[in-house]
């Protein structure tokens, strides 16, 4: 057994019997969001760089927990940042890395909450799930802050049979996978090893989604090196769909929603890995993955 594999406590069992997609609504998908929308449209291009800690790192979120918080004190560099409505598109708090990745998921094929989440403006008798219900005072900023609120709202719900999920611990891959929302797929969570013989073709499997068009949330976490508080899934990031005709092959654009950036990161460098990576928000590994399924 390889050195990585064997320091690293995946919960392979409790990921994979826990997962329960649903059907996603299915809604038009539009021609493509803007480079001021989401993520989608910002992939394939690398530029720019943030030398500050994320909202994850500055809140310092739930230490100790397994989900939700990006690597504290790490620096986020080579990413190209994502913008909505002139705001960058970070995470609110030190537990919503799963809710702003769920949020800019559905935004990328929905053109009514991409346009919300710029303007602040929905299409006559349309509101999507993840707009708040209650007015939102400010900016996109607010907005964005809004809407993630309202998915982590969800995501915590019957979480645990009846029960919820803490929100100071994030949110749970069964639930993203419960409520993540994109035309014509429901999602799966698959467990995922960088240093087993099937990692290359599960990254393979995320890279055809991406050019389907599909995004692809990644649990991502460190290993036993560090402890058992870090070898667990620790946040979650986004592969998000290259713009028609310049994705390269074998690589991913990789959204951060600690940095609000768009990073983009050789197939090749996410498997085997044993250093953090600025794309999987300072943290070493890729723990698990919701793939996309034809809903049926």
């Amino acid at each position: 057994m390889a050195e990585s594999s064997w320091h690293r406590w995946q919960l392979t069992a409790p990921l994979a019997a826990l997962s329960r997609p649903i059907r996603t609504s299915a809604r038009p998908v539009p021609a493509g969001i803007s480079t001021q929308a989401g993520p989608a449209a910002a992939a394939g291009v690398a530029g720019g760089a943030r030398t500050a800690p994320g909202p994850s790192a500055a809140d310092g979120g739930a230490a100790g927990g397994p989900l939700g918080t990006a690597r504290p004190g790490v620096q986020h560099t080579d990413g190209l940042p994502v913008v909505l409505g002139g705001a960058r598109a970070r995470q609110v708090s030190g537990t919503t890395c799963g809710s702003a990745v769920l949020v800019m998921l559905a935004a990328t094929g929905d053109p009514a909450l991409a346009s919300w989440l710029e303007t602040g403006s929905l299409p006559a008798g349309q509101r999507p799930p993840e707009v708040p219900a209650e007015p939102v005072d400010g900016g996109a900023a607010e907005r964005f802050a809004a809407a993630q609120r309202t998915v982590h709202a969800a995501t915590s719900r019957r979480a645990l049979g009846p029960l919820p999920w803490p929100r100071s611990l994030g949110t749970p891959p069964w639930t993203a996978a419960r409520e993540a929302r994109f035309p014509g797929v429901r999602y799966r969570v698959r467990p995922f090893d960088d240093a087993s013989a099937q990692a290359p073709a599960l990254l393979g499997l995320v890279e055809a989604a991406n050019r389907r068009g599909q995004p692809v949330p990644l649990y991502v976490g460190g290993d036993l090196r560090r402890g058992a508080a870090h070898a667990l899934p620790r946040h979650v990031v986004l592969a998000v769909p290259p713009p028609p005709g310049a994705g390269l092959p074998g690589t991913l654009q990789i959204y951060e929603p600690a940095a609000g950036s768009v990073f983009s990161v050789r197939t090749a460098d996410l498997l085997g890995r044993t250093s953090a990576h600025p794309a999987l928000g300072g943290w070493t590994h890729i723990m698990g993955i919701l793939l996309p399924v034809p809903r049926r």
